[in-house]
């Protein structure tokens, strides 16, 4: 599946996953805790988020959980 979102804000584009997914906010920050063995707060997890100040690594771990490819595209 696509999601038509690039227009939208990268913490948008992330909720819409998790949502078609069926995780809340808090139960992806769990897994990723869970599966990756860090020590986020619910909070600063949200936060990393909402602000757009995810690594390319946690944006990829995310991918993983939700079932999806973060990629870059060449735009001319």
């Amino acid at each position: 599946m696509v999601f038509e979102m690039e227009d939208r804000p990268l913490a948008e584009q992330i909720k819409a996953a998790a949502d078609y997914r069926g995780f809340t906010m808090k139960k992806l920050g769990e897994e990723y805790n869970r599966r990756f063995g860090t020590k986020f707060i619910q909070q600063s997890f949200s936060r990393k988020i909402n602000k757009g100040t995810l690594s390319w690594e946690e944006l990829k771990r995310l991918g993983q959980i939700l079932g999806f490819k973060p990629k870059l595209e060449l735009v001319d």
